[in-house]
């Protein structure tokens, strides 16, 4: 085990491409986009990980369904690590609840622990409700974990008040709401971050967050993300479009080298020690605030 303190997961983009475009992006993710993650990267970040101590993986994009047979097999590879493992995805390919359930089969099959579902009106603009319904009932019937990913703007239809609505399914625990037994998913709703596609989106429809927005951040540097090309991002946030906050490339260093070498930069003190500092309403989240001041 390193010196420093652990990572606490890895999240993977596997591919940049997506089947939509959504006007929320912060990583302008599109069918047009072509940059997708080799298998020997993946592995190697997976390997590189888990020595640094981290718990969980995250396929993510992009859409990482679109490298199927690829997530399948590294689900399996990092499931041979302990890791816990976590998929993203808009469930466009969920036509039908038994398409389906013939997706997630062989993933839960390799070893996936929790489905992370991305369900809003910004990927409703493109892909039917229907489709996140039938996933999120073969996901059930699987009694695969789910978490729902929820971004609002303030026009947005669809929020954690309607979810359980939308979906069918009284029993979606919804984050920060008093607990309830054997919940069939967790929803958690966040404010859309306007940065990349979203700078595009008017400001009058931005959630401002009028409260404590400042002080440490507790995921930079330990939740982290490595881009198709090998460039390890801080965090998981919109940070890593800084063009000086990308920590370096795998193929280039080793993660412990590439987040040792962070830790000691100023910036980063910064963001992991001191605190953020300017909290004026002016910003959405901690992550536009960190996104503005870097």
């Amino acid at each position: 085990m390193t010196s420093f303190y652990p990572l606490f997961r890895v999240g993977l983009l596997l591919t940049e491409r997506c089947t939509v475009s959504c006007n929320h992006c912060w990583f302008s993710c599109g069918p047009e986009r072509t940059g997708t993650m080799t298998l020997e990267t993946a592995k190697q970040v997976i390997d590189e990980a888990t020595g640094l101590g981290a718990e969980w993986v995250s396929f993510t994009g992009g859409e990482p369904f679109l490298v199927y047979h690829e997530m399948k097999e590294l689900i399996g590879y990092a499931a041979d690590r302990g890791l816990l493992k976590e998929a993203v995805t808009n469930c466009h390919w969920a036509e039908t609840e038994e398409t389906a359930q013939a997706k997630l089969t062989p993933l839960v099959e390799a070893g996936l622990d929790v489905l992370n579902i991305s369900v809003d009106d910004f990927h409703q603009d493109n892909i039917p409700l229907m489709n996140v319904r039938n996933c999120f009932n073969a996901a059930k019937r699987l009694d695969l974990k789910m978490v729902l990913m929820i971004a609002v703007a303030k026009n947005s239809v669809i929020t954690v008040k309607n979810i359980s609505e939308l979906l069918m399914d009284a029993s979606i625990q919804v984050l920060g709401e008093p607990r309830i037994s054997d919940p069939s998913a967790l929803v958690i709703e966040t404010a859309f971050t306007p940065v990349g596609r979203g700078a595009e989106i008017p400001r009058e429809n931005w959630y401002i967050d009028h409260g404590k927005l400042d002080g440490v951040c507790p995921a930079a540097l330990k939740d982290i993300g490595v881009k198709p090309n090998g460039d390890v991002m801080p965090c998981c946030g919109p940070l890593s479009l800084k063009a000086d906050a990308t920590l370096g490339n795998i193929n280039d260093a080793s993660l412990e080298t590439l987040l040792t070498r962070a830790l000691n930069d100023e910036r980063f003190k910064k963001i992991t020690k001191r605190g953020l500092e300017g909290s004026t309403g002016r910003y959405v989240n901690r992550c536009h605030l960190c996104f503005e001041s870097w």
